[in-house]
């Protein structure tokens, strides 16, 4: 039995691989002797889940935590005869990771729609919470003026569903039961990384480009996308610029998607008007001149093309790119003498219904082949994941949210927020920017360097980059040798 002790003395680096298991239902029959209970599938393990779990631990010298919540309803406690000896059953339901991740003893009952909601006030400190639940839920909450922020995290089970289908709630919470853990890697007592690893019915799952299937020899996996945080040329953090194309390089995704490739703080209609930002922000950094933002974009998109050699990368219409549009739309020109020659232009390709930030750039070079800007009315779609969306429009001319973007994409991947998010199928990305910029500072933040990978069995991970790095160093993992 895991003690749920303290974890000052655990030594660093530490992986864990989080997951939960709900209780099983009995049902009791009549024998010779009496009454026996009898466990039923509605809470038996799925065990090749279990087993993936298994398996993956031992190639990454893991520790595999279970953590026990009800079945159906608050009498129904007692796991399944598999799994209620086992050693890596939690059954305090706390534990201490580092000093900033905890294993939370909060009780959400397994029915419940979003197992975040009404639990955000008990995120405090610098604390990340993992809570036990058959929904994976990754949310993030402000921390501070200025922190990195604390966030709330569900874990997903190994058990089959076990839910009253008879009323709505259990209905619907059986549909999206989800398999899978979250694993979480501990750097040191104030950093780690953690991200969800959702397994199919059949016990498969992805971690970082590693495919698991029960007891057999790990496999290498494809990436189908990489969708990075957005991207804001300009502001991008470089470390992140650089875990980024590290990214690219490792996993040779077969496509890149790109949110918000240009920041538009030349021509940004927020700043228009006020006079000290506008030289404290803009003129005296620089800043000013759309051609120079242009060719910085140009620049980036081409290096990004280059690094995905002929694989595709695609620009989402994002508000951000549109920032150039309603500069020319409110014919600001006029009153910008700096910008007025090539605005002038691009006002003109507008008008002829071209994309002003595509004929930007082509102004200033070639575009690559392999580049392809998405329009605001069609959908992408890669094994069913919507990834033509930025997320800030809504339904019905509303701004974006994640019930609007559940509602109106299904699955999908999306950004604007900065914040990343996990909602049952609907994953938002963070950003690629510094977290810390003028029009945030003195806001409670909840931005986080997060981007999402698509693998090809069609599952989804969320990776955060904390301080440049997005996992453990190589040389603390065990090697996968002969990977086919």
């Amino acid at each position: 039995m895991v003690n749920g002790k303290g974890a000052g003395s655990e030594q660093y680096p530490k992986i864990y691989v989080i997951t939960s298991a709900q209780a099983c239902e009995f049902k009791e029959i009549k024998t010779s002797e009496g009454k026996e209970s009898i466990p039923q599938d509605k809470g038996k393990p799925n065990y090749a889940v279990l087993e993936s779990l298994e398996k993956y631990c031992e190639t990454r010298n893991a520790e595999l935590i279970i953590l026990p919540m009800a079945g159906k309803n608050a009498r129904e406690i007692e796991l399944h005869p598999d799994l209620e000896s086992r050693s890596d059953i939690l059954w305090k339901r706390k534990k201490k990771l580092n000093s900033n991740i905890y294993i939370s003893d909060m009780i959400v009952p397994p029915q419940n729609v979003d197992p975040a909601s009404g639990r955000g006030r008990f995120v405090t400190r610098d604390q990340t919470l993992i809570m036990a639940h058959p929904k994976q839920r990754v949310k993030a909450f402000p921390n501070s003026n200025f922190d990195l922020p604390k966030i709330l995290v569900g874990t997903g089970a190994i058990t089959l569903p076990n839910y009253n289908e008879t009323n709505h709630r259990g209905d619907a919470a059986k549909r999206d039961h989800t398999y899978g853990a979250i694993i979480v890697e501990v750097i040191d007592d104030q950093i780690f990384h953690f991200r969800n690893a959702r397994a199919l019915a059949n016990g498969k799952f992805i971690d970082l480009g590693i495919e698991f299937d029960k007891s057999r020899k790990p496999t290498k996996a494809k990436l189908e996308a990489l969708v990075l945080g957005d991207l804001h040329v300009g502001d991008t953090d470089h470390e992140v610029r650089e875990a980024n194309y590290e990214m690219i390089r490792e996993f040779n995704p077969n496509r890149l998607v790109v949110h918000d490739l240009f920041n538009g703080h030349s021509v940004n209609h927020h700043d228009w008007g006020k006079l000290v930002t506008l030289v404290q922000e803009v003129y005296m950094k620089g800043r000013a001149e759309l051609k120079v933002e242009l060719e910085q974009c140009y620049e980036e998109l081409c290096s990004l093309a280059k690094l995905m050699k002929s694989k595709e990368v695609l620009i989402v219409p994002s508000n951000h790119n549109e920032f150039l549009d309603k500069y020319l739309e409110a014919v600001r020109l006029k009153d910008d003498p700096l910008n007025a020659y090539l605005a002038s232009y691009l006002m003109h390709k507008m008008m002829e219904g071209e994309n002003p930030l595509k004929a930007g750039l082509e102004k200033i070079g070639k575009i690559p082949k392999n580049v392809t800007f998405l329009k605001r009315e069609e959908d992408y779609k890669v094994l069913g994941w919507q990834l033509g969306s930025h997320g800030d429009r809504g339904m019905a001319g509303g701004r974006g949210s994640m019930t609007a973007r559940e509602f109106a994409n299904g699955k999908s991947i999306t950004g604007h927020s900065h914040v990343p998010e996990i909602l049952r199928d609907t994953f938002v990305v963070g950003t690629s920017t510094y977290l810390n910029l003028p029009y945030t500072r003195g806001y409670p933040s909840a931005w986080m360097n997060s981007d999402a990978m698509l693998w090809e069995n069609g599952t989804v991970q969320l990776v955060n980059i904390i301080y440049g790095k997005w996992r453990l160093k190589k040389s603390v993992i065990p090697p996968i040798k002969d990977l086919v």
